[in-house]
């Protein structure tokens, strides 16, 4: 790894690439997205992670803004249209194909066997710039964060001590390497234990063959990855006898989905809060104790996503940045040293969430009377319905728990009377009934006050659109329905 990076080094230095220059790269998950990633580390380029998922819009917008001059690309991903290869040719990007048969005319390891010597590596600070890293965009265009050298550092160290890894420990890291998330798979670097890297994207059919295989004690999943792998469990029941500890983050988990996961796999559990903006370095744990105490004791404590990290604050503030009382809810605030250094070419979004070292999050959540914090959900996705406040987040978390239903979306759309009201879209499981939208609603009518109580339901038989970190696209959803050609009917559900 040491040597090849050393050599991917030299032929970005050799292109011209200098500190501060940003280098894309499209990959499956493989081994080559890390030797490019420790070679940019090196030679201070900028690595930009463009998502698979990315339609050409996006994949254009990402590589324009970033100012990438060089675009790695694997084979995999050849399949670019004969567009976006001219739009690259309009914006003078180079392409250099690698990890098979590609048919580009630059190719990665017929540049690397033509170094004839490593030439030596420039000085570089922590406050340099070491990726961007593109939001996943669950409410638009994907910004990029300036994620630093430093930043990356105390992410490593810190989550080795927060989610208490060994040496011994062999950590699966499933996600995608193009968001933020990627940098957890240098944790065996900070205390030498090993690191399991998915052969290819994420696939939820081979995932805990993979467990097994390679006798992993540990994994981070998001919330939508646990629910299918309590789906396929009762299929074929997994052999997790290797592992001592499920992680969980990157979107609210209702407390029915963590009992499942509990009583079915057995296994500790920790929860951690963080985000694109914090270079992935959890902002908040929900320990292994906590979850035995919400799994015996507390209950509401499996709502939580834990108590600060120790490297991070944490404020609740109201729309005038003022500190609300305990237990109520507003904005959160962070304040720690991962925190990125802004958004790219985006002065005034910048402004609006760095405020003196202070991130603004545009997450709503609580803080309760021992420290714990509590997600209700995402600024951008609150409702008002009549004037209330509804965080689809909780009505996902109520409805959710149906035994008939798999997927959930809750979103807000117009109403010619309250503003907007609140509507359900459920993916059914395949093995129940097919339980109706007056059935769904009247579970909830007891459990969530009017406003929140969905008024309509819409079934689908599809998965919902993702982000790469496994998110449900709302803006998406909603757009979908929107565009449906007749309104909808209120004084009726579908």
């Amino acid at each position: 790894m040491h040597e090849r990076s050393d050599l991917i080094a030299a032929v970005l230095l050799s292109k011209g690439v200098r500190v501060g220059d940003a280098v894309a790269i499209i990959a499956p998950e493989c081994i080559e997205v890390y030797e490019h990633f420790f070679a940019c580390m090196k030679m201070g380029a900028v690595r930009v992670g463009v998502n698979r998922r990315f339609a050409r819009p996006e994949i254009l917008h990402v590589l324009k803004d970033s100012g990438a001059k060089f675009f790695f690309v694997h084979a995999a991903c050849a399949d670019l249209s004969d567009q976006l290869k001219e739009d690259l040719r309009q914006l003078d990007i180079t392409i250099i194909g690698f990890g098979g048969e590609h048919g580009f005319e630059e190719d990665q390891e017929t540049l690397i066997n033509a170094v004839e010597t490593v030439p030596e590596m420039p000085p570089l600070s922590s406050a340099d710039p070491l990726f961007y890293s593109y939001t996943s965009g669950t409410t638009g265009v994907p910004k990029g964060a300036v994620l630093t050298n430093g930043g990356v550092t105390m992410t490593i160290l810190h989550a080795l001590a927060e989610f208490g890894f060994v040496r011994d420990d062999r950590f699966f890291l499933p996600t995608g390497n193009a968001w933020v998330a990627v940098v957890l798979a240098f944790l065996g670097l900070g205390n030498g234990m090993a690191q399991i890297i998915a052969d290819g994207d994420y696939n939820r059919e081979t995932f805990f063959d993979t467990v097994k295989e390679q006798a992993a004690t540990t994994f981070l999943l998001a919330p939508t990855m646990l629910k299918w792998a309590l789906e396929d469990n009762k299929k074929t029941p997994f052999d997790l006898s290797s592992v001592r500890m499920i992680i969980y983050g990157s979107s609210p988990s209702s407390p029915h989905l963590i009992q499942s996961v509990h009583e079915t796999f057995g296994k500790e559990m920790v929860n951690v809060y963080a985000l694109t903006e914090t270079t992935w370095g959890g902002v908040t744990f929900l320990s292994p104790e906590d979850h035995r105490i919400g799994l015996t004791e507390k209950p509401e404590l499996l709502s939580s996503v834990g108590r600060p990290a120790s490297h991070f604050e944490i404020s609740v503030r109201d729309e005038s940045a003022q500190p609300v009382p305990q237990g109520e809810a507003g904005e959160i605030w962070l304040r720690g040293p991962t925190t990125m250094a802004g958004y790219l070419n985006l002065p005034e979004q910048t402004d609006k969430v760095l405020k003196d070292g202070w991130l603004r999050t545009n997450d709503i959540g609580k803080v309760d009377e021992d420290g714990y914090l509590y997600l209700l959900d995402r600024k951008n996705f609150m409702i008002i319905t009549g004037g209330v406040n509804v965080y689809p987040a909780s009505v996902e978390g109520v409805m959710g728990k149906h035994p008939d239903v798999a997927a959930i979306c809750v979103i807000g759309l117009p109403h010619p009377e309250w503003g907007e009201a609140v509507v359900a879209v459920v993916r059914r499981n395949k093995s129940g009934g097919q339980v109706g939208a007056a059935d769904l609603i009247e579970f909830c009518r007891d459990k969530l006050n009017g406003p929140s109580t969905p008024k309509h339901v819409f079934f689908t038989d599809e998965e919902f659109p993702l982000t790469s970190n496994f998110k449900v696209r709302k803006n998406v959803v909603r757009d979908l329905l929107l565009s449906k050609p007749t309104d909808i009917p209120w004084d009726i559900e579908e």
